[in-house]
């Protein structure tokens, strides 16, 4: 299992990939699943109504994880 998390504006944001599937996480509660082997886009909404948008594309050897909130890069790995 893969795990990234970020905190913003007191949210703790959360992205996990484990067997083919990405879920997002917000303060441990889940807010979106995906399937699929190759990437995902999980979206949500923080609790001040912001949305987020978390972005996963599958290289060779790592996951590339991109998380956004309102349209602002807040995490990269």
């Amino acid at each position: 299992m893969w795990k990234w998390a970020v905190e913003y504006e007191g949210d703790i944001i959360t992205v996990k990939n484990k067997m083919s599937k990405a879920i997002l996480y917000l303060n441990g509660n889940e807010i979106d699943r995906q399937s699929g082997l190759v990437g995902a886009s999980l979206i949500g909404k923080t609790s001040s109504g912001k949305s987020i948008r978390a972005v996963l594309n599958s290289g060779l050897i790592k996951i590339h994880v991109n998380i956004y909130v309102d349209d602002v890069k807040v995490f990269n790995n």
